[in-house]
């Protein structure tokens, strides 16, 4: 396995050369299933560039240190392929590092030099998606160019970190649960389980409404949504006094996870609180950080991110309300409840642009598609939309 210290005595663009195959493979798969699916040229561009992200994420946009996870991912992959450590003994670990590091060990790439190779094996992971979205005719023609656009989905998909495979995973769930294929959804939501649980009693409460009321055909309802929702609410009331010692545990802990100083945690002081904040932080966890409230360069400018994010979630929510508010009441329910379970637990800002992106992208992704909101403004000629 590489050592640190023998990666950094290759330089900038020594070290990238030892990339250059896990590249021309991202490359490949682009050209050879954008010409066995047709698809548009210019789809296949914006392909081409993100391939080539990587490159220029780690050690150039910022420090690979900024978010040290990745060196977690990277170790454990290459303990994995070196034979350290047997696949079905990472996939049977109790954390979910070894986890998430056995699934990318079996992509079709060489052993990772760097932290900068794993990204590749998430770009991989990206286009398939892609492809298989393409392929099963979910994108319409907005959430296309929101998939390949939005640089959230861009930033977190070219670097050596887990959310790549959880948000492939969640969507393969939605996927299948559309085409009312229980078994092929149930096999993909075992997954998230063994790589991100919290997702999992997210995910899998959510796949089995669709099911149960068969959203992609009949929609949910008005009525059933707001019944559900309170039904939720009594659940937190009754839930108060267990739930929240864990909930101020997981919020200290991540955020020392991410490095933060714990004395700088806002703990919720009580039922009423939790019960506040259960009910509110779930629009904050969507929107922060506010400009104001940014640390980092890199924050300033997901700031400013979040705020045309949600002036295009608002913008689909209405267009969607106009077709076929039944639908969208299945997809409010999803967003509210992983927003308002996340927005509960984490206090770091940088934290939860990192989590919240794979929420978002799967709320334009299925609203639209089961909304059919094909344009964000439908009367109007604007960038790639004509009247």
């Amino acid at each position: 396995m590489s050592h640190l210290n023998l990666i950094h005595s290759y330089g900038f663009l020594g070290i990238r050369l030892f990339d250059l195959p896990s590249l021309l493979i991202c490359l490949l798969t682009v050209i050879i299933f954008g010409y066995k699916f047709r698809v548009p040229l210019n789809y296949q561009l914006l392909l081409f560039t993100h391939c080539l992200l990587p490159f220029f994420l780690n050690d150039f946009l910022f420090s690979s240190s900024y978010m040290p996870d990745q060196f977690k991912y990277w170790t454990a992959v290459n303990q994995i392929r070196s034979g350290e450590v047997s696949f079905f003994e990472a996939l049977s670990d109790s954390g979910n590092v070894l986890q998430a590091s056995a699934f990318l060990s079996v992509l079709p790439f060489p052993a990772p030099f760097s932290v900068i190779s794993l990204g590749f094996y998430n770009t991989f992971i990206y286009i398939v998606l892609f492809f298989v979205l393409y392929k099963k005719n979910i994108f319409t023609g907005f959430s296309i160019w929101f998939y390949l656009l939005f640089p959230s989905l861009a930033l977190y998909t070219g670097l050596s970190l887990r959310d790549t495979l959880i948000l492939f995973f969640m969507v393969l769930a939605i996927i299948y649960a559309r085409e009312s294929s229980i078994l092929k959804s149930v096999i993909s939501i075992i997954p998230i389980y063994l790589i991100k649980f919290q997702n999992f009693y997210i995910v899998a409460p959510i796949v089995l409404i669709y099911f149960i009321f068969n959203v992609a055909k009949k929609g949910m309802g008005l009525t059933k949504a707001l019944a559900i929702g309170m039904i939720g609410l009594g659940s937190l009331l009754l839930s108060a006094p267990l739930a929240l010692p864990l909930v101020n545990k997981y919020r200290v802990s991540m955020f020392v996870e991410d490095g933060g100083d714990p004395s700088d945690v806002r703990l919720i002081s009580g039922i009423s609180d939790f019960v506040f904040q259960g009910l509110t932080s779930g629009f904050y966890f969507l929107s922060k950080p506010l400009p104001w409230e940014a640390a980092s360069a890199l924050q300033f400018i997901q700031s400013f991110e979040n705020l045309i994010v949600l002036g295009i979630l608002f913008l689909i929510t209405r267009q969607a309300w106009n077709k076929s508010p039944d639908r969208l009441a299945f997809w409010l329910l999803f967003l509210a409840l992983s927003m308002s379970v996340y927005g509960l637990v984490v206090a770091n800002y940088g934290t939860a642009v990192r989590y919240r992106y794979a929420f978002v992208v799967m709320y334009v992704l299925f609203v639209c598609a089961d909304c059919k909101v094909d344009k964000l403004f439908p009367n109007k000629r604007i960038l790639f939309y004509r009247q």
